[in-house]
């Protein structure tokens, strides 16, 4: 009997929260694109992921928390790019809840056990997502059909302003960055999405939205394959701003952007390029003193990711197939690893080895046993152990018969969450966490060598000591002054000093913004873009060349 107890609106509450993740997931694996690899064993390391999250993430999130509350967390996710995106996010909690979920359908855990794990699980990522979706107020971006709205105006303002018109060499170069920082991203974290994000889209005029895409872990950094490397790529985080005309923009909780139609970079009319991490607050523009300069820089940046794919290909090629399942479930794992980054936290050793116990299912985790068993809890959701009544219909998978004319049999009735049983309100007979003795009791071993190199963070290159120092004295006004001004109170106060001053300092980076303060509207942008030379967004069409400014 432990002396933790959970109450019934507490069961309700993390109940209801356990069914939303799973109409979430199966909504996102039944209707978006799945993927392959024929370079990586993808299956084998995802299943393997779960149950390692299941056994770790708990306690590595009470290390974070124990210095910075969700909150905190979400407001400093929201204000800079970190690793701490959607599908990181979605991971941190995902990743956790599959690894229960397949331990409950092997036999080997009850729903209710480990309860004060769940719980904290759940609260902490209720907590961090809505301060990280604060602007949107949706936990999800289903919720919000697949709009994803994280920045602040003041920073989109910037955006708006100082995004260059793109003429044939530049949208020609934006358009060559992206397919090469995408191609590297995916085969950084082992032909995964876990280094892509994507925020928007946002209305500028006429058919013209704005997104942004974020490109991350590229240098030097966590991921100890990196090493050597990435030792010549400039930028470990990047933040591309795209501007487009008649394009249609769905950005999921997977942070992945579909856009209609699907081959969209002739429809590119403006571009900017950005990059931030833990260590900040706004974002500094990279090669944005000029069109020319921009595109230069671009060329450049893609240079250097097409130079570091063509080695690390080769570093994967020497790997055995035990390592490369370590490095895919290593860059699952790391989802969370942002928490303890900004807390001054975080420990190499944490986060890359493999636990013990994840181990014993190492075998059994083949490539066609770990791709049937994830088509069953996520697809068709097969299986005694995860059903539910004979009566019950899941909403998502009904959706989908439904919309199919009702034609052929009924989903199976089947759910990938477990939901806590109600009768432990009654005799309290559960454990609390997997680990009783924290992390100390999460040990394993790991056969990919050591991580050696500094880590490229805040623009210079720091050992773990120093990047935890840095991470300890940082301060942001964001997290503490000015952390209760959110939209609807600028929009009523946004003569407030201090709220000016809050625009005044996002804006002392801008080249058409600086000074401006929090009166500007779109107006003022178009103004300020009209005396650089620079046409405003509602001047500017596909057919139409770029003129003037800032060339």
């Amino acid at each position: 009997m432990s002396e933790w107890r959970i109450d019934e609106q507490k069961l309700l509450a993390v109940n209801t929260f356990l069914q939303r993740v799973d109409d979430v997931i199966v909504t996102n694996c039944l209707t978006r694109t799945a993927q392959e690899s024929k370079l990586f064993p993808l299956m084998p390391y995802l299943y393997l992921c779960f149950l390692d999250a299941y056994y770790r993430f708990p306690d590595l999130i009470r290390k974070a928390t124990a210095v910075m509350t969700p909150e905190d967390i979400g407001h400093r996710a929201r204000v800079s790019t970190t690793h701490l995106t959607k599908l990181s996010a979605w991971g941190t909690i995902n990743f956790y809840l599959n690894g229960r979920a397949l331990l409950i359908r092997a036999g080997l855990l009850r729903a209710e056990d480990n309860l004060e794990d769940l719980v904290t699980m759940v609260d902490f990522w209720q907590r961090f997502s809505r301060a990280y979706h604060r602007n949107g107020a949706h936990e999800w971006t289903l919720d919000a059909n697949d709009i994803a709205q994280e920045h602040d105006e003041r920073v989109l303002q910037v955006f708006e302003a100082d995004a260059y018109e793109c003429d044939d060499a530049l949208r020609h170069a934006a358009a060559k960055f992206m397919a090469a920082g995408t191609q590297y991203s995916f085969l950084v974290h082992c032909e995964s999405r876990m280094g892509l994000a994507a925020n928007g889209p946002y209305r500028l005029d006429g058919s013209k939205l704005m997104h942004t895409r974020d490109f991350l872990n590229l240098a030097e950094c966590d991921l100890p394959w990196l090493d050597g490397v990435a030792a010549g790529v400039t930028h470990n985080n990047l933040t591309a701003v795209v501007i487009t005309d008649g394009v249609a923009i769905d950005i999921t909780d997977w942070g992945t952007p579909y856009t209609t139609p699907e081959d969209y970079q002739s429809r590119i009319v403006g571009f900017g390029l950005y990059t931030a991490d833990f260590l900040t607050d706004r974002y500094t523009p990279v090669g944005m003193d000029s069109r020319s300069e921009l595109i230069d820089t671009l060329n450049a940046i893609t240079e250097e990711l097409t130079q570091a794919t063509r080695h690390l290909y080769s570093r994967f090629a020497s790997m055995s197939f035990d390592q490369m399942v370590e490095g895919g479930i290593y860059s699952y794992i790391h989802a969370p690893a942002e928490t303890n980054h900004m807390a001054g936290v975080y420990d190499q050793s944490d986060w890359f080895f493999i636990d013990d116990r994840t181990r014993r299912f190492w075998e059994l985790a083949n490539e066609e046993y770990g791709m049937d068993a994830y088509v069953e809890q996520f697809g068709v959701l097969m299986g005694r152990q995860g059903s539910s009544t004979e009566y019950y219909l899941h909403p998502t998978s009904y959706d989908v018969w439904r919309r199919a004319g009702g034609k052929g049999d009924l989903p199976l009735p089947g759910r990938n969450s477990v939901l806590v049983p109600a009768h432990i309100l009654s005799d309290h007979d559960y454990p609390l966490r997997v680990n009783a003795n924290g992390l100390a009791d999460a040990k394993g071993h790991g056969k990919i060598d050591a991580k050696t190199a500094k880590y490229t963070i805040a623009g210079t290159k720091l050992t773990q000591d120093e990047m935890n120092g840095r991470a300890r004295e940082f301060r942001s006004k964001f997290t503490d002054g000015w952390r209760y001004f959110d939209e609807n109170t600028i929009k009523w106060h946004h003569g407030d000093p201090e709220i000016d001053a809050m625009y005044r300092y996002t804006q002392e980076g801008s080249r058409n913004l600086a000074g401006r303060g929090s009166s500007v509207v779109r107006s003022d942008v178009d103004a300020a873009r009209s005396a650089a030379g620079e046409r405003p967004w509602s001047e500017v069409s596909l057919e139409s060349a770029p003129v003037g400014g800032a060339a």
